[in-house]
């Protein structure tokens, strides 16, 4: 059974409890969002672990392994000398921070775009109209990769526990035009962006592995939609 929780985002001002999920094609993409969103959050001790380990990438082929659609996750890890202070600083500079002038590869969608209260206020609509807000308890940006990430977890969430086929195909069409509209426009150009920021193997594996399942989801998803 898949355990889904919500984390980042809440709803009707509070947080959603632990929830149980049968395991098919689509709480396989619930557990692969849910993933994916700690991967790019801030790490912490379990995430540090994880990558010196090189488990990440096992973990996401475990949590896709009924996807309706192959993706190979590959795997990444950092050295074992690296401390989870070097780790987290690392992140920090590449990704919320930088060197003073801005991270080098922001995971803010609004970064990537001409006016960022614009996509802000575009992104909050979408929670808004599924009742959700950003969590209190985990104050984040509306734009953030891992928020996004999130909301894409609860919209398959609804999906795999809609009893209505109608329900079901509704949170399909939202899972659409969310990445439609949001993180299929402004992802490839964050993969780029770490690309060249000179980081380590391991944060160019974070989000050219995110880019590349966002991008094989949404063909998935406007596929299941035309079918």
């Amino acid at each position: 059974m898949f355990v889904y929780s919500l984390a980042g985002l809440q709803v009707d001002g509070g947080q959603m409890p632990e929830t149980e999920l049968p395991d098919n094609e689509v709480t396989a993409r619930t557990g692969v969002y849910q993933l994916l969103a700690r991967l790019t959050s801030v790490p912490d001790r379990d995430i540090y672990e994880g990558a010196v380990a090189g488990t990440w990438g096992k973990e996401l082929t475990d949590a896709g392994k009924l996807l309706g659609f192959s993706f190979d996750f590959g795997g990444a890890s950092v050295d074992s000398s690296v401390s989870q202070e070097d780790f987290q600083a690392e992140f920090l500079r590449v990704f919320e921070i930088g060197n003073g002038s801005g991270p080098a590869a922001s995971l803010y969608g609004g970064a990537y775009a001409g006016d960022r209260m614009q996509r802000l206020e575009e992104v909050v609509r979408f929670y808004e109209y599924f009742g959700l807000t950003t969590s209190a308890e985990d104050p984040r940006p509306a734009d953030h990769l891992a928020t996004e990430l999130e909301f894409m977890k609860y919209l398959t969430f609804k999906e795999a526990v809609s009893s209505s086929p109608r329900l079901q195909t509704s949170y399909r069409r939202a899972q659409h035009d969310f990445l439609e509209r949001q993180l299929s426009t402004w992802v490839p150009k964050l993969v780029e962006k770490t690309k060249s920021a000179g980081t380590w193997p391991y944060w160019e594996w974070v989000t050219a592995t995110t880019g590349g399942f966002v991008a094989a989801d949404a063909n998935y998803v406007a596929g299941a939609l035309a079918g």
